[in-house]
């Protein structure tokens, strides 16, 4: 089948994820695709609304919600049993003002060296505004660049390689499924896009955005709506995403020591400590979930 599947996970924000699939609607030729919606279980009238405000439309609902990754691939899975050669992942948050498809799925097409490809994703309002390119790994001190982040969008080249590209929107083929594996449901929410991409170029393939096409990234409200949530994964799963793909015990205790005394230098030294994320480090090295947070699930 050669169209793309669009994969848009909603919880409980069918607001967002109506004004993304209008705009989709209204801007892209509906031919060239089609859109599959996955509830992560919501517990508000989202799939009411989003079935009412859609129609026609495929919606999934997930009996539970485990997550960004788990979400994304219930939609995935339904694409390549569908028979669907390309997928496009993209975010509810987004809004779509441009036909991206068409460069996207030609680079897919003309490049078997490249695994994932996207658009560049611009600041909500401002298309020449850069967002993010995608980004670059060190891995031995578990750093994750923001690439051209408040760059201007015309001044880039057309063509940006990264080790990874965000997850708000991005493209591949169905075909390297079978290679790559679906996304690592290990994080519940960050770094699982990162570990996709990473795993795609350490087997040799390229992770690229087209900077002549783009889509508005508003950024998700329902990360910042629980407290503290935000910043407990990052620091979590940044231990997680070194355990998992580093190629060494050595490298690993390396890290660890790294990041325990950096963070044990800016306790000393800064206003800004935070005694937390020792525990939220710990919870990384022994993959554990807070008390806090019953709802999160780790499928390791």
């Amino acid at each position: 089948m050669d169209k793309v599947c669009i994969v848009i996970l909603n919880y409980n924000n069918y607001e967002d994820t109506i004004e993304c699939v209008q705009s989709l609607r209204s801007t892209i030729k509906s031919n060239k695709y089609d859109i599959v919606i996955v509830d992560n279980n919501s517990v508000n009238d989202s799939v009411k609304e989003l079935s009412r405000a859609l129609s026609p439309i495929k919606i999934i609902t997930s009996l539970e919600n485990r997550g960004y990754a788990n979400g994304n691939n219930i939609g995935i899975k339904y694409a390549e049993d569908n028979g669907y050669d390309y997928i496009c992942i993209l975010n509810n948050d987004t809004l779509i003002e441009v036909d991206f498809l068409e460069s996207c799925k030609r680079e897919l097409e003309d490049n078997s060296s490249v695994a994932f490809v996207s658009p560049v994703l611009v600041e909500y309002k401002n298309n020449n505004l850069v967002q993010s390119t995608g980004g670059d790994i060190f891995i031995n001190r578990g750093i994750v660049t923001l690439k051209n982040h408040g760059a201007q969008r015309d001044k880039l080249p057309s063509k940006i390689e990264s080790d990874y590209i965000g997850g708000a929107c991005l493209m591949f083929k169905t075909s390297i499924l079978k290679i790559i594996g679906y996304i690592p449901e290990s994080y519940f929410l960050f770094y699982e896009e990162t570990e996709w991409c990473y795993r795609a170029k350490k087997l040799g393939y390229k992770n690229i955005c087209l900077t002549q096409s783009y889509v508005y990234h508003k950024g998700s409200v329902s990360i910042k709506a629980v407290n503290g949530l935000q910043e407990y994964l990052m620091a979590r799963n940044r231990v997680v995403f070194v355990r998992r793909n580093v190629n060494s015990k050595l490298r690993y205790t390396v890290f660890l020591i790294y990041l325990f005394m950096q963070q044990l230098y800016h306790c000393f030294s800064r206003s800004d400590c935070s005694k937390r994320k020792y525990k939220y480090y710990l919870d990384g090295v022994f993959n554990r979930i807070d008390p806090t947070y019953p709802f999160i699930f780790i499928n390791e």
